[in-house]
């Protein structure tokens, strides 16, 4: 029973809690003297998806997506990821070429449909190789737990508000690279560029809550 007793012990010490990693956290970000915007040590704008796979230590699930009006991108998914002391699902858009695209595109046959009516396609083989060098211009942070507005507070006073519900908004900060989805009635979705993309992130935002579907 002694025996027992120290060996509980020791397990319990060793599970005591470390020192909270305060450094990478959704709202500690700045932008870099190259102009990428720094969050969780990931500089957006300039990481590759490799690098970024290399960084998680995990394989996202990259595919090209076509909206109803044929705009076609290229996502990754790496599903739910833990940075730090946090667990989020996370999304990243590729920066690639409308050649490589409207190419996938010609290829491609088997789709799916997904949760805000774009389609789906399976990249080809040599596609799919070539996008592990492309560099991240978008990453979308979904956090697993849904956030209090004290906590949201300490992204800073936003410059614009746009709202899309009666509690839904985004709560944009251009000159951080950010934009906020605060929803009172649901989760929240945080958007990540570098300040020279925002413009082209705040034209990519759908303007009705649409979530990805669970793991």
């Amino acid at each position: 029973m002694k025996y027992l007793f120290f060996t509980l012990l020791v397990l319990l010490t060793a599970c005591e809690p470390r020192e909270r990693d305060t450094k990478n956290l959704p709202w500690k970000t700045s932008v870099t003297a190259s102009g990428a915007t720094q969050v969780f040590g990931i500089a957006i704008g300039e990481v590759t998806l490799k690098e970024l796979s290399i960084r998680l230590k995990k394989i996202a699930d990259t595919a090209l997506f076509e909206t109803p009006k044929g705009k076609l991108s290229i996502e990754s998914y790496f599903g739910k990821t833990t940075i730090g002391l946090l667990e989020a699902r996370l999304i990243v858009d590729l920066e690639v070429s409308d050649e490589f695209l409207n190419t996938e595109r010609k290829y491609v046959k088997d789709r799916d449909s997904t949760p805000n009516n774009n389609w789906k396609y399976q990249l080809t083989t040599e596609g799919l190789a070539e996008t592990v060098h492309k560099k991240i211009w978008r990453m979308v942070y979904l956090p697993m737990g849904q956030y209090e507005e004290k906590q949201i507070k300490f992204f800073g006073k936003p410059e614009k508000i746009i709202k899309i519900t009666k509690t839904a908004q985004y709560r944009l900060f251009p000159s951080k690279g950010i934009v906020l989805l605060w929803d009172t009635d649901g989760g929240e979705i945080f958007y990540y560029v570098a300040p020279k993309d925002f413009l082209r992130l705040k034209e990519s935002l759908p303007m009705e809550v649409v979530r990805p579907k669970e793991d």
